[in-house]
């Protein structure tokens, strides 16, 4: 069984959430309205698990109701993804043509990188080519929103329960990043990050990556080693939103990731999902887990 792409991953994030009623009856005006919470050093607290919901966050959808794509859940209602005739024979297919339709939001990479992007994103899903197939790691753009934060007062400590989880753990107690001669291509989830407060904004900085190792995307965008991603961590009531941008060397710009937005787990018992095992066999994967059952123990 091949491993779903991140798009349909959220739609089935975002399906088990709507069924379980969290965060399905809130308005955006409510959610940025609400306190702020501040930790003792007078900084926006972050800590806590985070959830999708947010109305009007920023995001890429199918064309919905009547349109190329539509909703088909499972037969136990634990998920739900973007199928063609609601047939789950067309699912790795159908994923394809919906991940690449998003034309909106892509990096720009130097003319001596497109025949080799070309191919990437011709067979980036046929094979298993992308560095981060199976149980391997999948880097800081394509894992996006932590699902839980545990901030102290010298460091933020970011969990992420997607398959493979992963923990990073970020200083925020003023040292410098890592300059070009320091560099080591650290083979790790986020090479060598530092953070650091700008106002009410956690910026958290990161270079030092492993070559040839990472896609930023299932589409095909490889990561360079000397890339730098700058992510950057604003709360406004109980709107969390992740700004994060992209300095490659193969890059023509600045690359500018679509935000993302969440809120905090209502439910004050929630704790993080148990890690899923994730198994490789002869290049394809089965990640132990289930939505529905992931989420309804938080």
């Amino acid at each position: 069984m091949r491993i779903f792409s991140a798009t349909v991953l959220a739609v089935g994030i975002t399906a088990v959430l709507t069924e379980l009623g969290i965060a399905q009856e809130v308005t955006r005006e409510g959610l940025l309205n609400a306190p702020t919470p501040r930790t003792v050093q007078g900084y926006p607290d972050l800590s806590g698990l985070w959830i999708g919901g947010v109305p009007g966050s920023p995001g890429f959808s199918s064309t919905g109701a009547g349109g190329a794509f539509y909703v088909a859940r499972s037969d136990d209602g634990s998920a739900a993804f973007q199928v063609r005739d609601g047939n789950f024979y067309w699912v790795e297919i159908d994923q394809e043509i919906f991940v690449k339709s998003d034309r909106e939001n892509m990096p720009l990479y130097k003319p001596e990188y497109w025949e080799q992007i070309r191919w990437n994103e011709e067979y980036g899903y046929e094979r298993p080519v992308d560095p981060g197939f199976g149980c391997k790691e999948i880097g800081i753009v394509k894992r996006g929103f932590p699902d839980e934060i545990i901030q102290l007062p010298n460091k933020v400590v970011l969990l992420y329960g997607r398959s493979p989880p992963a923990i990073r753990e970020v200083p925020t107690d003023g040292r410098p990043l890592r300059s070009e001669d320091e560099y080591e291509g650290l083979n790790q989830l986020g090479g060598s990050s530092v953070g650091r407060w700008e106002g009410d904004t956690l910026v958290i900085e990161t270079v030092d990556f492993p070559d040839e190792l990472v896609w930023y995307s299932t589409r095909g965008w490889p990561m360079s080693a000397n890339a730098k991603i700058t992510e950057r961590f604003s709360r406004q009531g109980n709107v969390l939103r992740l700004e994060m941008t992209v300095d490659d060397p193969a890059f023509i710009r600045l690359w500018e990731v679509r935000p993302i937005e969440r809120q905090p787990n209502p439910n004050p018992n929630a704790l993080f999902p148990p890690i899923p095992a994730c198994i490789e066999l002869a290049g394809d994967s089965i990640s132990g887990e289930r939505f529905g059952e992931r989420f309804k123990q938080r």
